[in-house]
């Protein structure tokens, strides 16, 4: 009877090494697939900023684009107001001139 109790023992002990390195090989499985999770999982998450940066990027641009197509309107507008007030003043200064010279050294 003691020779079965050491055999269901050693059998015991055998049986716990196998659990054992059936858990190790577990953990070394369940860190690899953690590590690849976690890698792939680190790449989606750049590749999402990554087009979020470059959205941010294309709003900015189209804003931009709008503000300088508004100031280039009303830029122009004003330069077109200057050119007219000028043009209508520009035969006043002609007389002006034409007067300035012609009136003192001639024929008045």
């Amino acid at each position: 009877m003691s020779i079965d109790i050491i055999k269901s023992i050693r059998q015991s002990e055998t049986e716990a090494e196998q659990i054992k390195k059936q858990s190790h090989e577990d953990v070394r499985q369940i860190l690899s697939e953690a590590s690849s999770q976690s890698y792939k999982l680190l790449e989606q998450t750049q590749e999402d900023a990554e087009k979020e940066a470059k959205k941010i990027i294309q709003d900015a641009e189209k804003q931009a684009k709008a503000e300088i197509e508004k100031f280039t309107t009303q830029v122009s507008s004003e330069c077109n107001t200057i050119k007219e007030n000028a043009r209508k003043k520009l035969d006043k200064a002609v007389e002006i001139i034409i007067g300035r010279i012609v009136s003192p050294y001639g024929n008045s």
